[in-house]
């Protein structure tokens, strides 16, 4: 009955998402306007979660500026989801006239030298659009992500997400994987961590302060980096209108064995706290980000 159900929600969603991918991106926006609508102004959806988000981080709006963050926020949120259905549609040139990548030399420069690349990325302007990337330079790109629960649906949105080049590896295998590349195949890959959501509790959690708010912090991207010595580039997402991103490549280290531990990851943080000082609306304000931080361990 369960693999029914199944089968049922994804003939539904190819459905649906065959038709997104078939539609003109203008008209994608016009029902984004409604989708829009209808999560903020009807359904309210994690409405109390994003404002109170925006509290906890700080950020010194006031309840004018917050209230329009809000609202840009939720229009984005649906923008870039229906992009990125519409995006397995896309070829290369449309990539090339709606995408940029600004310091391209940085990671170009390692995979002429033979090395492989840790990628720190954030929930934050367009992120879903880096699935591109495998057009704009010269490594392999792996992403490391969260498998979803029913298979089914997870091989699904693998199979989506891969269309333009992109390798899928579950961070249940990342380590396993990447000793392999980095030990026997000696290829360069450019590993793609999105690192800014809140792991699991355990007791080998690492604690920080993100935006003043002790919380744990996913690790994962500094222990690759030292572990095999590999630079560690931060991508810099930015919306730069509807429709066009864009991601700056800012090296972290080069040489991450001379960072002592928790420091390349504490860069990182700092990285993401500017952007959101910067331009707060195009981040992923839904996350439960600081569901943890009464968990916290005393100093």
């Amino acid at each position: 009955m369960l693999l029914l159900e199944t089968i049922k929600q994804i003939v539904i969603i190819s459905i649906l998402f065959k038709i997104i991918r078939n539609l003109p991106l203008n008209f994608i926006y016009i029902i984004s306007n409604f989708v829009y609508f209808l999560i903020f102004k009807v359904f309210k959806y994690r409405l109390d979660l994003v404002k109170k988000n925006m509290t906890l981080t700080n950020l010194n709006l006031n309840s004018s500026q917050s209230h329009k963050t809000i609202r840009k926020f939720y229009q984005y949120f649906t923008d870039l989801y229906l992009e990125s259905i519409k995006m397995d549609s896309f070829s290369k040139s449309d990539f090339e006239k709606r995408f940029t990548v600004i310091n391209i030399e940085i990671v170009n420069k390692f995979f002429n030298e033979g090395k492989s690349v840790v990628l720190m990325l954030s929930h934050y302007g367009g992120y879903e659009w880096c699935t591109c990337l495998p057009y704009f330079i010269k490594h392999n790109l792996l992403a490391v992500y969260t498998p979803i629960k029913n298979k089914y649906i997870n091989e699904f949105i693998k199979k989506s997400r891969s269309r333009h080049g992109l390798d899928l590896i579950s961070r249940y295998d990342a380590l396993k994987q990447i000793y392999k590349i980095e030990k026997k195949n000696k290829i360069p890959h450019l590993y793609g961590l999105v690192a800014d959501q809140s792991p699991k509790i355990s007791s080998n959690n690492y604690w920080s302060k993100f935006f003043g708010v002790k919380v744990p912090v996913f690790t994962g991207s500094e222990r690759i980096a030292k572990k095999y010595n590999l630079p560690v580039v931060y991508g810099k997402m930015k919306k730069i209108k509807r429709g066009y991103y864009s991601v700056e490549f800012q090296l972290i280290t080069d040489n991450p064995k001379k960072f002592k531990d928790f420091e390349i990851t504490e860069k990182y943080l700092r990285l993401v706290e500017n952007q959101l000082h910067e331009d707060p609306h195009p981040y992923l304000w839904t996350h439960n980000r600081f569901k943890h931080a009464s968990k916290a361990p005393k100093d």
